[in-house]
């Protein structure tokens, strides 16, 4: 193969070996250094598509290489590959760029496999670029995303980054709070991959019952229960050759999160009662309305199925930052419960207008879709409404969004942007200061003091 690889290593004996094993795979062209402080010259004077790296090494911390050289060559891959299993090193190692954090002594399929994967993501990334540059990207949405009522700008970034994810075959984490419509999107961005004709299968994990788990997902063999008397697919089976929507994943338990990490790893399950394992091309898009990078954080999510989750990262905005679009969603609605409810709801007026732009909707989208629809009901037609059924807002819900949404400082709020915007386009700095409008230097700045405080 063609890609040339370089490995940045201290130790000799393991740079040797590596590179045995990839020029067994046919990585014909693999560039090993010892020293970190000379990869700045390596990546100046030689083509590299992939950066196999160490953390650890006396001259120069693998961290603070990846710090200095993403800015500068944002679409190189970088592996880390490292002896020491910190979920802190590998969080800051994540921020910082990296591809995938693997632990030593890797299990060579899985490294060849995050290689092959990691390269076929560079080589997408250079055609989307060469498309942009010749201005054959699309300039709308308004087509493939007709069935998502929006107008918002904060939307139309979420639409921006389903198409940059869509035709890939990358894991996607969505998330957003309850009812912003994770499964929707879920199911566009099978509909606008490559996987379109193949099958879509969503999973509620919440609903499983932890003692039926591998059962349901991966299926059982004849006689692995005692009313099973026939070979039964789970969902990854059934899922197999499309797209499977893995929802509520932050509600997963922790002694089920290494199971499901081995068969997205290892595109592998083995049935409830079979040691043979079964080969599966499936897509995986996860979504939670929990903070996973807290959960991680906290110990009660696995680190290394929250990165193999958050190749993509799409966060859903929730209705109240979307602007004019609850009026739209509500009109919208209103022609739907008319047809439902055999009615004549004209529209809205400006009171019920003003209603619900004031109202923090604290269940999003399909809270107003409850709203809308009752007061649909019990509205007379051939008029429009002039209230709706708002429920009262709890103060603390009251406190709690002024808190978090009102009553920061610019700094705190640009800070929270920033982040935001950085989750968004999985750390590329690039293409977080276009959409910040700031220079890459200047965002550099930032995220060093984000960083420090």
């Amino acid at each position: 193969m063609k890609e040339s690889i370089l490995l940045v290593d201290d130790e000799l004996s393991y740079l040797e070996l590596l590179k045995s094993i990839l020029q067994q795979e046919g990585y014909t062209n693999v560039i090993t250094e010892s020293n970190p402080l000379n990869v700045p010259a390596i990546l100046k004077n030689q083509k590299i598509d992939l950066i196999l790296l160490d953390i650890y090494m006396p001259q120069m911390n693998g961290l603070q290489l990846l710090e200095q050289i993403t800015p500068e060559y944002p679409n190189i891959p970088v592996i880390i590959v490292t002896a020491v299993d910190d979920k802190e090193i590998a969080l800051e190692a994540i921020k910082f760029g990296a591809y995938e954090f693997i632990i030593k002594p890797p299990d060579t399929d899985r490294l060849l496999l995050t290689i092959r994967r990691a390269i076929g993501y560079k080589l997408l990334e250079k055609e989307r670029d060469v498309l942009r540059s010749e201005g054959l990207t699309p300039k709308t949405h308004e087509n493939k995303f007709s069935n998502i009522i929006s107008d918002s700008e904060t939307m139309h970034r979420v639409f921006n980054l389903v198409e940059i994810f869509a035709p890939t075959n990358e894991t996607i984490l969505i998330v957003g709070e309850t009812g912003t419509g994770k499964d929707l999107l879920a199911k566009k961005i099978h509909e606008l991959s490559p996987r379109k004709s193949n099958p879509y299968v969503a999973v509620n994990l919440a609903s499983i019952s932890p003692v039926f788990f591998e059962s349901e997902l991966f299926g059982n063999v004849k006689g692995s229960f005692s009313d099973i008397i026939d070979d039964k697919p789970g969902y990854f089976e059934a899922a197999n050759g499309g797209t499977i929507f893995l929802d509520e994943i932050g509600e997963l338990p922790k002694e089920l999160q290494g199971k499901l990490l081995r068969a997205i790893q290892y595109n592998e399950i083995f049935k409830s009662g079979s040691s043979n394992p079964i080969k599966l091309d499936v897509r995986i898009i996860a979504a939670t309305n929990r903070d996973l990078a807290a959960s991680v954080n906290k110990g009660n999510f696995r680190a290394d199925l929250y990165y193999r989750l958050n190749r993509g990262h799409i966060s859903l905005p929730p209705l109240r930052k979307r602007g004019n679009d609850v009026v739209l969603l509500s009109n919208y609605l209103i022609k739907i419960a008319n047809t439902t409810y055999n009615k004549n709801i004209l529209g809205l007026t400006r009171e019920a207008i003003a209603q619900l732009r004031n109202y923090p909707f604290p269940g999003n989208v399909r809270e107003l879709e409850n709203i809308i629809f009752n007061s649909v009901v019990q509205s007379d037609d051939n008029q429009r409404l002039s209230t709706v059924e708002i429920p009262k807002v709890n103060d603390s819900r009251e406190i709690e969004l002024q808190k978090s949404e009102v009553l920061i400082s610019f700094e705190e709020a640009e800070k929270k942007h920033i982040i935001n915007v950085m989750g968004a386009l999985n750390n590329n700095v690039r293409k977080a200061a276009t959409v910040l409008g700031v220079s890459e230097r200047t965002l550099q700045r930032k995220l060093k003091k984000i960083r420090e405080d």
